[in-house]
């Protein structure tokens, strides 16, 4: 994952998620005897700092942004992704009918789509969110310590995810 600027904290939540080691009978005879929207899954704590970055310790977010930064997030993760590497010539290669470079392909697209919002956000807007979603920054420490200013850096942040969720198609334009 991405550095942080305060290695180690943790902002756990709770969400329901499928549970992987429930089969389909399994699951189909469960809803069968107690039906309900929460049959086949299971509540798990998640660290939303490791998800979504410094935008956990906002409390007004949505579940929008969070799905958007949690992407953001995820491309900046996987541009590091197939760079150079150390070749160890002296080792025996077993099999070459891997293909290796598949690494490298999701590291390339990662790259490109990443570049794409960035240029769709401009330079202020993406420095902000990366700051906030990638390096975990607080919206107090980006506005220099004043609350008026960091409010509008909030307000900022949040109208930044809008349009990065229409730029990732999760979202349809807003109406003027």
């Amino acid at each position: 994952m991405a550095a942080s600027a305060s290695q180690g904290v943790r902002q756990i939540e709770y969400r329901l998620v499928p549970d992987p080691m429930m089969t389909d009978a399994e699951y189909f005879e469960r809803r069968r005897a107690r039906p309900g929207p929460n049959v086949g899954k299971l509540s798990v704590p998640i660290n939303m700092v490791e998800l979504i970055g410094g935008l956990a310790r906002i409390k007004d977010r949505t579940e929008q942004h969070e799905a958007v930064a949690a992407r953001f997030r995820l491309l900046h993760d996987r541009a590091q992704l197939g760079g150079a590497r150390a070749t160890d010539y002296a080792a025996v290669r077993v099999d070459s009918s891997i293909n290796t470079s598949v690494v490298g392909e999701i590291g390339e697209r990662a790259r490109r789509d990443y570049a794409e919002a960035v240029r769709f956000l401009g330079m202020i807007r993406s420095s902000l969110v990366e700051r906030v979603v990638i390096y975990d920054m607080s919206l107090r420490r980006i506005a220099g310590g004043s609350g008026r200013a960091s409010i509008r850096a909030g307000q900022d942040l949040r109208e930044a995810l809008d349009d990065l969720a229409v730029h990732f198609q999760m979202a349809s334009k807003p109406r003027p």
